[in-house]
């Protein structure tokens, strides 16, 4: 299972990083991408991470998901990025999964993708995702091929949803003993 995370400055820490932990420990390939000028991004806590590699390096279609964070303005810099678009509406339309969290499911409802789906988001950008779709008021949802999250408070739950869609039953548990989560 090959997982692409896009970065925007911006980014918020723990919608990212918490599923790139939770699926790295179940097994699965997780490549941080970064959409700026080069692979060190500033989240919106000031932190600089060095993502894996470039947009421009990634061949995305021989991946299962991509996921994209919040965090502002990250989220705002990636709806905004016309690759980063191009590439949810082809996952999208391949039968492919996408996931998102917090202010990034904006990206759905700003380019009109998946108008009608069911997403849930943080609730300061509410409004604008009810003029597309069918906003739903859960920590985490998976509508079709679609996975989204409230925010960083639940960023583990909408890891370990993203990784329920992926992974056994068994393998969820083992990851989450070994977190010591049960």
């Amino acid at each position: 299972m090959k997982t692409y995370i896009f970065l925007a400055n911006g980014f918020e820490i723990l919608e990212t990083f918490s599923p790139v932990d939770v699926l790295k420990r179940c097994g699965a390939e997780v490549i941080t991408v970064s959409t700026e000028k080069d692979l060190f991004v500033s989240s919106s806590q000031n932190n600089i991470v060095k993502a894996d590699v470039m947009l421009n390096e990634i061949d995305y279609k021989d991946a299962d998901l991509v996921v994209i964070p919040g965090g502002y303005p990250g989220y705002v810099n990636l709806r905004e990025n016309k690759e980063v678009v191009d590439i949810v509406k082809y996952f999208l339309e391949n039968d492919k999964y996408v996931a998102s969290i917090c202010g990034g499911p904006t990206i759905f409802s700003h380019n009109k993708i998946a108008n009608g789906a069911k997403i849930t988001a943080h609730s300061s950008v509410r409004k604008e995702i009810e003029e597309n779709h069918i906003y739903v008021d859960v920590p985490t949802h998976v509508d079709g091929k679609i996975i989204t999250g409230v925010g960083a408070g639940l960023a583990l739950n909408f890891a370990f949803k993203i990784a329920e869609q992926f992974f056994t039953k068994e393998k969820i548990e083992e990851v989450k003993k070994g977190m010591e989560l049960i």
